[in-house]
């Protein structure tokens, strides 16, 4: 009887190789089981498919932490900066003495310089179009001589870090009467 039971097992695992068109299959006959190594095989391939698109995610995914993360260092450590930048303009308007003024805007200057090699650029703001994306408006006066929601002066410089914007400018913006 279990030579009868061997017998259509295998024949069983002929027509399965067959159907599946699997050249090499080889069959393993227990307890009148039949189990296919090819689609063992199969079954194994796909897992560690699966498991190298998981890794390959986790790998992208891991990649942009990081960026995020090093950039989101870097902005705090120059937010810390900019009010020491702000103090420059204050201190310009007080020095009397040409020399030292000259030092002064030297040093603001360089810092700024620095800033721009790491990605850090200054928002234009006066002269130009109010943008409410780069500035913040924080009075508005009205000059007949110049366009609506044209930026007068600028109270607090902005700026941008890799095109985005880490402090907004404030800015006071012409607004004609109607």
């Amino acid at each position: 009887m279990k030579e009868k039971q061997k017998q259509s097992c295998q024949n069983k695992c002929e027509k399965h190789c067959e159907e599946h068109d699997k050249k090499d299959c080889s069959c393993q006959h227990e307890d009148g089981q039949c189990t296919c190594n090819q689609d063992k095989a199969n079954e194994y391939l796909e897992m560690a498919k699966r498991l190298q698109a998981e890794f390959e995610n986790y790998r992208k995914r891991t990649f942009f932490e990081i960026k995020k993360a090093k950039e989101d260092g870097e902005i705090g450590v120059i937010e810390a900066f900019l009010p020491c930048l702000d103090t420059f303009k204050v201190a310009k308007q007080s020095i009397t003495d040409e020399k030292v003024l000259q030092g002064v805007e030297m040093i603001e200057h360089n810092i700024l310089q620095a800033l721009e090699k790491l990605g850090v650029q200054k928002i234009q703001s006066v002269g130009q179009n109010y943008d409410p994306n780069l500035h913040n408006a924080i009075a508005v006066m009205c000059d007949e001589k110049k366009p609506n929601d044209i930026i007068l002066d600028e109270y607090q410089a902005g700026y941008k870090y890799n095109d985005r914007v880490i402090r907004y400018s404030k800015v006071i913006v012409n607004k004609k009467e109607d």
